[in-house]
């Protein structure tokens, strides 16, 4: 907290304008609340009973003090997006905060350095996306920009199952929600899509990778101001309206149209950008955007709609009053056409290159169609760096697995390698090479950085980047503070599942209790367990798997018996090395026509070109085995996979997906015969 001596400091040190500051207070309650967002009643968390929580206002020059009561029986945290303030007050629990226990309360407090749009959320478990999340606003000493009204526009997205659920499924198969979202990508639709679409599915299968994919979740709203449709009325024909846009959604992009004509940008991520009209605007998560808009002199009601990047759903917010005048649509995607060389533009190392293909001049210059990445988007300021400053260049490739759903730098999740290191006073360039299928929006606490876009010494200024899937993105900033400071990518599933790192001053004082204990529970819980099973009941026999695993590790327990006796049972433990190779040993326990055979058993499994899995193993008679195996999808509920070894053993199944708990199966196995059943997943 700011107590007088601190203040007293403070205007001896930086600037008068916080001797006479004047003390902003707010006091919230963080609680339970039951919302129906659609057709389910379920219980979210709650800031004031409101989701979004309340916006906060403040002026430059203020000091904001705000505090939050913990209503719930769990702990939780605010952390302050996109704001620089003092580490303390950053509200990373443990790591910089002390998280608000259940049944206390906390109270924030820091002077308010910056002007901007910004938001506040949990930083605690999934709860932001729960609903603890909420915009903030600060205000100049003097309007910079000419409008009549202001809006504060959050998105964000909603989904019925608990998100804990959520992150369990993600991790339990590849697009498990692609059936939700009709996004399967099945070999029916292949053939429908023609030769482009078997060319491209080839291509991918050939570099081992899977189909493309858009997005991870299939949620059942998105939300505006925490609707899915709702009006402004009082706005009159002819008025400007500044639209400050916040992405709060816990892991989607958003396309964002306006029926009333182009969007003026003015400021991204609370900094201020030479004005840059757009027909539509591309909002990653954790951006913050301020558009203005003008609202025809028609008597019309004019629809401001955000549509998910995977054109799922969209929510609409109609401004003025009158008839209805529809945004621009979203033409739906066509995955099957996808290719890695489709996504965003790429923005390197040099700062002076001209990446991109549309022309423009800076001064009310206008985009064609969207706003592609950062291409264009130039700072009116000067923004580079002092060149005499020490120098240091961090290479953090993006990489994970969508099988596992494990997300990574440099192929290691946080809890494997959670610091990178930097000194004061040096000018510290980050290049992000994305390896994925994905796009990831990475965020840095407690600091502005440069994004290298080609606009040299007027490169923006953001807190928030996008990666775009198998491109390189450049940022750097000055490192002008101390202490430690979280790095992340800012989907909330992919952060949960290791994206993410401390960036640690090297100079900074030694670990107090508190920071200690974040890095005690990286190690005891940062890489939980996951458990899953799948158990078949057949007219020829009894199959089924039962496996827990986390990011490298997996136990699994497989099992197959006839009804006259006979069975063959293996349990074994596997270490992931890479996402393609992984070792084990294990047991086999098997009972046939000749008797019992126990033996002890070490292999290798590989993940070979087009997506087929092989393996190799040793056991204890001396006996070696060959095993390939691999599935496909056939339509969007059928599946076909098939196994064979060297031991002249082999089983092929059809398996029709019913719902997520309940498949029918049909097989073919060289020990069982034939056989027809069901397959019940938990």
């Amino acid at each position: 907290m700011l107590h007088l001596k601190t203040l007293f400091l403070l205007c001896l040190i930086t600037s008068t304008q916080f001797c006479f500051a004047e003390i902003v207070s707010y006091t919230f309650d963080i609680d339970y609340k039951e919302i129906k967002v659609t057709d389910k009643l379920v219980v979210a968390m709650s800031v004031n009973n409101q989701i979004p929580a309340p916006t906060i206002e403040a002026r430059v020059g203020d000091i904001l003090k705000v505090t939050f009561n913990n209503l719930m029986n769990v702990e939780t945290s605010i952390h302050w997006h996109g704001i620089l303030l003092p580490n303390d007050q950053d509200g990373v629990p443990y790591l910089t905060t002390s998280p608000i226990k259940a049944g206390k309360s906390f109270a924030y407090e820091f002077p308010v350095k910056h002007s901007g749009t910004y938001w506040y959320h949990s930083h605690t478990g999934l709860q932001e996306q729960r609903g603890i999340y909420g915009s903030i606003v600060f205000h100049d000493t003097e309007q910079r920009y000419d409008y009549d009204v202001e809006k504060v526009i959050v998105l964000s997205d909603w989904i019925n199952e608990n998100p804990k659920q959520v992150l369990r499924n993600l991790k339990r198969v590849d697009n498990y929600y692609a059936l939700k979202k009709a996004a399967v990508q099945s070999w029916d639709k292949i053939i429908d899509n023609g030769f482009p679409a078997l060319k491209t599915r080839f291509n991918h299968a050939r570099i081992r990778m899977g189909a493309m994919d858009i997005s991870d979740v299939g949620y059942d709203a998105f939300l505006i101001n925490g609707k899915q449709q709702s009006s402004n009325e009082n706005i009159k024909p002819g008025s400007k309206v500044r639209l400050r846009i916040i992405n709060a959604g816990a892991s989607s992009y958003f396309y964002v149209d306006y029926a009333g004509g182009e969007m003026l940008i003015i400021e991204a991520d609370g900094q201020p950008v030479m004005p840059v009209e757009t027909d539509r605007l591309r909002i990653a998560i954790a951006e913050t955007f301020d558009v203005i808009i003008k609202i025809p002199e028609q008597q019309k009601a004019y629809e401001l709609r955000a549509t998910s990047e995977d054109v799922t759903g969209f929510a609409s917010l109609y401004l003025g009053d009158g008839d209805i005048v529809s945004a621009k649509a979203v033409a739906e995607p066509n995955p099957f056409l996808m290719d890695h060389s489709m996504h965003g533009m790429s923005m390197g190392v040099d700062d002076h290159s001209n990446h991109g293909t549309m022309s423009m001049q800076h001064e009310g210059h206008s985009m064609m169609n969207m706003l592609n990445e950062y291409n264009g988007l130039r700072s009116p300021n000067h923004t580079s760096l002092n060149p005499d400053n020490p120098k240091r260049e961090i290479l953090l490739r993006l990489t994970g697995s969508m099988e596992r759903y494990v997300w990574s730098f440099n192929n290691k999740t946080l809890s494997e390698d959670d610091k990178i290191l930097i000194r004061k006073g040096e000018n510290v360039r980050f290049i992000l090479k994305n390896e994925t299928m994905m796009h990831h929006p990475l965020h840095l606490h407690g600091h502005f950085f440069r994004v290298l876009n080609g606009e040299g010494d007027h490169a923006p200024l953001k807190h928030t980047v996008n990666v775009p899937p198998f491109e390189t993105v450049t940022i750097e900033f000055y490192a002008n503070e101390n202490k430690d400071w979280f790095f992340h990518c800012h989907n909330l599933y992919h952060m949960k599942n290791g994206m993410a790192r401390v960036v640690r001053y090297e100079d900074r004082k030694p670990e107090n209790e508190l920071n200690a204990e974040f890095y005690k529970n990286l190690k005891t819980s940062g890489d939980p367990w996951y458990s899953y099973a799948d158990m078949s009941f057949q007219s020829n026999m009894m199959a089924g798997e039962l496996w827990s695993m986390n990011t490298r590790n997996t136990i699994k327990l497989h099992y197959d018996f006839d009804y006259e006796n006979e069975y063959d049972i293996e349990a074994f433990y596997e270490r992931r090395i890479t996402r393609f190779l992984g070792l084990y040993s294990g047991v086999n326990m098997e009972r046939d026509a000749d008797g019992v055979n126990n033996r002890v058993i070490a292999g290798i499994n590989y993940t070979l070109p087009f997506l087929i899995e092989s393996g190799m193993r040793y056991d204890s008679d001396g006996k070696f085995r060959f095993q390939l195996q691999s599935d496909y999808q056939l339509t969007a509920r059928t599946n076909f996979d098939w196994n064979w070894n060297t031991d002249d053993e082999y089983r092929f199944r059809l398996k029709y997906e019913y719902n997520k708990k309940i498949s029918v199966v049909i097989n073919h196995d060289s020990d069982f015969d034939f056989g027809l059943g069901v397959e019940l997943h938990f």
